[in-house]
Formats: C-alpha cells, sequence, structure tokens
C-alpha cells in the first residue's frame, strides 16, 4: 500500500560538554538505558557498488539506547547512519532539552543503535585516499545488522542481546548507505530514510560536490587528517537548518571532515541504489523536510515512488524542516512518524 503524507502535525507524538562522545554513559532518564556499544568488522565491500576499501579491521563505536526492559526481553533495535559531517551524536543531542532523539524514542519502547560510521567520531579512521567508501560502509552496516542478531558484539553494562528483528535507518547519504544495505543482502526488517532522493540533487547541493571535490583534490581541508574535507564547509547554516531555533543553532556541534573517498564514490553508490531500489521488498518510511536544501519535495515525492516493491512505503514532510529535520521546529513531527513505523512492524 502506498501513502503520502505532506505533514503530520495532527499525528500525536505519545511523549512529548558539547555532545556525547561514544564510549561515554549518558544523561540518566527513568527506565532508559545508555550503554555503550562495540563492533569489530573488516572493512569490505561485499555490496554490489564498485569502490574501493581497505579491507582491514576496525572498530565501530557508539551506543545502545533502550527501555531497560527491552533489553531482558529483546525483541527489535534499529540501526542509526549519520550523515556526512555528523557523528553518532546526531541522534543523541543530549545538551538540547527535548532533541535527544533516541532517549524520546526509548521513552516510546523502542532500541536504538547509533553509531560513528568508519572515518567519524570514536570509530576507526581508515585512510581518506582508498580507505572506505559507500559500498564498504554498507557492508559494514551489515556486518552490524549480523551482529545485533546475533549478540556478536560488546555491550558495556550488559551482556549482548540477540534482536530477532532489525531496522536499518540512515540520515543523508546513511540513508542512501540503508537502502543499498538491503538491496546487497537482504537482512533488515525495514528501512527508514531520512532524507534521500537518489540523483536529484540541486543546485546548491551541485555547488557543493564541486567544492569539496575540488578540496579533497588538493590534498583534504588544513588541519584535517590527509584527503579529509568537510562538506558545505562555507554554508553549515544552509546546509543544517531551516526553522532551527537559534539556541539549537548555537549548540550544534562543529561539523566533522568527511573521507574524501567516500564523498567520491557517491556517484557509482547513487547509480547502484537507483538500480536497485526496486528490488526492496520490505516496509520503507520516508521523512523530508520540505526546506531541505539538498532535495526538493517533489525530489523526495518521486525518490519514494520508487519502492515499487516494498509493501508499504510512506513517505512524511515535515514542514519547515530542512535536510537534518530532527534539529528543527517540527522534529517532534519526524520522532511521531518513526514511532507509529516501528510499532506497526517492530511486532
Amino acid at each position: 500500500m502506498r501513502k503520502t503524507v505532506p505533514f503530520i502535525g495532527a499525528l500525536a507524538f505519545v511523549a512529548a560538554s558539547t555532545f556525547l562522545s561514544a564510549g561515554t554513559a549518558g544523561a540518566s532518564h527513568a527506565g532508559v538505558v545508555d550503554l555503550p556499544v562495540s563492533f569489530a568488522v573488516k572493512n569490505t565491500n561485499t555490496s554490489l557498488v564498485p569502490c574501493p576499501s581497505d579491507g582491514k579491521d576496525y572498530t565501530v563505536r557508539g551506543h545502545i539506547v533502550a527501555p531497560a526492559a527491552a533489553l531482558d526481553s529483546p525483541k527489535a533495535a534499529t540501526l542509526y547512519l549519520h550523515a556526512v559531517t555528523w557523528g553518532a551524536y546526531y541522534w543523541h543531542l543530549q545538551n538540547i532539552p527535548g532533541y535527544d532523539y533516541a532517549t524520546n524514542m526509548a521513552e516510546q519502547g523502542h532500541v536504538s543503535v547509533i553509531v560513528d560510521r568508519l572515518g567519524y567520531g570514536a570509530s576507526g579512521k581508515p585512510a581518506g585516499n582508498g580507505g572506505t567508501c559507500f559500498g564498504s560502509e554498507a557492508d559494514v552496516a551489515h556486518q552490524m545488522v549480523q551482529a545485533l542478531k546475533s549478540g556478536g558484539y560488546t555491550l558495556g553494562g550488559h551482556a549482548p542481546v540477540t534482536f530477532s528483528k532489525v531496522f536499518i535507518a540512515g540520515s543523508s547519504v546513511g540513508g542512501m548507505t540503508s537502502e543499498i544495505e538491503n538491496c546487497s543482502f537482504k537482512d533488515t526488517d525495514g528501512i527508514i530514510n531520512w532524507g534521500w532522493a537518489e540523483y536529484r540533487f540541486s543546485q546548491y547541493a551541485m555547488k557543493e560536490a564541486g567544492d569539496i571535490g575540488r578540496r579533497c583534490f588538493m590534498g583534504g581541508d588544513a588541519g584535517a587528517p590527509a584527503y579529509y574535507a568537510t562538506f558545505a564547509l562555507n554554508s553549515i547554516q544552509t546546509f543544517y537548518f531551516n526553522s532551527a531555533k537559534p539556541e539549537v543553532r548555537a549548540q550544534i556541534p562543529r561539523a566533522n571532515a568527511d573521507p574524501c573517498t567516500q564523498i567520491a564514490s557517491i556517484p557509482p553508490s547513487v547509480q547502484t541504489d537507483e538500480m536497485h531500489k526496486r528490488e526492496i521488498n520490505v516496509p520503507v518510511l520516508s521523512i523530508f523536510g520540505d526546506a531541505d536544501s539538498i532535495f526538493s519535495p517533489q525530489a523526495a515525492k518521486d525518490a519514494a515512488a520508487e519502492f515499487t516493491g516494498s509493501p508499504d512505503s510512506m513517505l512524511v514532510m515535515i514542514a519547515g524542516g530542512s535536510h537534518y529535520p530532527l534539529v528543527e521546529a517540527n522534529h517532534l513531527d519526524a520522532e511521531a512518524a518513526v514511532d507509529a513505523f516501528l510499532k506497526k512492524y517492530s511486532g
């Protein structure tokens, strides 16, 4: 069944240092646990995307944020992949009251596995030139999905548990990676695509892609590791925000530099995603801001309509939302949509 929801303001949400680094215990919330998690992975690329990776061993680090009872009787978990320039903290903004998505989800009964992707935060740092690409990111995500199903990971403060269902969610290129992971390995139970519409980029996006390409060609940004550069380096306010309150903007961490080979692998990744997304046969929730600087509302509608193999593809547009709805004024509308989706399918 295909559904398009232009705005979900009427959908009730049942609950209403600068960022948390992976490996550090989080703030206390009644009934919610926040535990450091790590995954031993190989940076291989057995996905459908033809792009290079180093094949080395790394550790991906992050947190599991969940209702305490959910780890005693585990059922479903969602693995979250962040966008370029961000880290796991996008999903866990503890320093901004009301904006801690992972904790809000836990209070609604959901298990969130939030990680720094390779190249970011507390996780391993492959070389920026040839060390990692979005094909290997999909492979690494697949390894984490399998680990969550088998218990093959390390969890601080609790024995690892196994989840019978694992959903995958991603912001921007994290959404692309989530789709490629499912197309390549067919092992996730649903996809939450936060703002990814394949090749339908805005002029702004193309301009910024050209700018980071130039800086990567020159070896990366000054002060960053070799061949790491920050997307939208000189226009972060445009990239990140639209309706976000000044106090929220002021507390968002400084943008991270991105591995250049990941950026360079976007074209073959887009092509692969576009070729295979109709093969996705699990429920898909797509969430876009209607003021997204990267993809227009029409791009969002066109991209969501292509999940023709999905038994249920829903598009939710967030009024006033940027490319990153979770920092915007109507962020709770996005949370309500995910809550409803996961309650429907996590069973």
